[in-house]
């Protein structure tokens, strides 16, 4: 009885909170200069929750710390790893997380494929690579969601433009909203690079 009572009391002075979720893709909040998570309620009292993150996506418990191998130390000097990077839309995630952490030097030593760091020059393409990823950070990252998505679903187009470059293109339906319509990636032994955004 006691706990009816209590159930009924939580429930009568609105304790008892619904929580509604509503999914958004980042290239919408980032068009429309929204945050990416937002949360409100409704006049019933209901929370929305409105979230990037793709909805019944299954949580990928990370390694436990005793089965981690220990990561060695860099030494002075020392280069970063290469980047493993062998798809398209792989290509297009390793940006938009230099674009997210702002390592705009660290994009250009580890992404950029070599003949676009020839073309830049070498005495000034990485300084040029850095200003632009700075100017046109919002609308890169914008364009880069939207056009991973269509890499995904095939609905880029995609033109071979020799042996080892590809150029990977938004709908036409698409490119009046992006300032950035294309991506070209060069084939390398390590893997795909980054060969130009257009």
């Amino acid at each position: 009885m006691t706990r009816r009572v209590l159930l009924a009391c939580l429930a009568a002075c609105g304790c008892v909170e619904r929580t509604e979720y509503r999914y958004r893709p980042d290239y919408v909040a980032i068009n429309q200069g929204r945050p990416l998570e937002e949360t409100f309620y409704k006049p019933d009292g209901t929370r929305v929750v409105i979230t990037s993150q793709v909805p019944n996506a299954k949580e990928i418990e990370p390694p436990r710390a005793a089965e981690q191998a220990p990561a060695a130390p860099a030494a002075p000097g020392d280069e970063p790893p290469p980047l493993q990077v062998h798809t398209p839309d792989m290509v297009l995630e390793a940006f938009m997380a230099g674009l997210r952490s702002e390592t705009y030097d660290d994009l250009w030593v580890r992404l950029v494929s070599p003949q676009q760091k020839r073309r830049m020059g070498e005495r000034n393409g990485q300084a040029t690579f850095v200003k632009f990823c700075q100017d046109n950070r919002r609308e890169l990252m914008a364009s880069c969601l939207k056009l991973c998505t269509c890499v995904r679903t095939g609905q880029a187009a995609v033109t071979p433009l020799g042996e080892e470059m590809t150029r990977y293109e938004l709908p036409a339906a698409d490119r009046g909203n992006f300032g950035f319509t294309s991506m070209e990636v060069e084939r390398t032994p390590e893997g795909l690079r980054l060969a130009g955004i257009r």
